[in-house]
């Protein structure tokens, strides 16, 4: 059984405060080279989210789906991203934290700790 951990963090620069309650779906590509949905979350009031319990899981390949229109939208606030896609390689067997740095017209991303 793993212990490692695979998270994220969502933070609004053009706010400077956390992106609350965004729904994250993470997928994961299979030997067929197709993306299977494992399961969706959402961050917290604090911009954080556990991607997947470490039971779950594995080395793979990832794609991370932050759904951030409606965040944006609940805000009145127009945005050019319905939806920000990161694709990760966790082939080490190692903890991976993924933040996400967030406007309504750009974003970046970094490996965290």
């Amino acid at each position: 059984m793993s212990t490692r951990k695979f998270s994220s963090h969502v933070l609004n620069t053009s706010t400077g405060k956390a992106a609350a309650y965004i729904k994250v779906t993470t997928s994961r590509l299979d030997e067929l080279q197709e993306w299977k949905a494992i399961r969706p979350t959402q961050t917290d009031s604090d911009g954080r989210c556990q991607l997947l319990d470490p039971a779950e899981f594995s080395s793979g390949i990832y794609k991370l789906t932050f759904h951030v229109g409606a965040y944006f939208a609940e805000q009145n606030i127009k945005t050019f991203y319905p939806a920000v896609e990161l694709i990760v390689d966790c082939s080490e067997n190692q903890n991976y934290h993924v933040p996400l740095l967030l406007s309504p017209y750009g974003y970046t991303t970094y490996r965290g700790t």
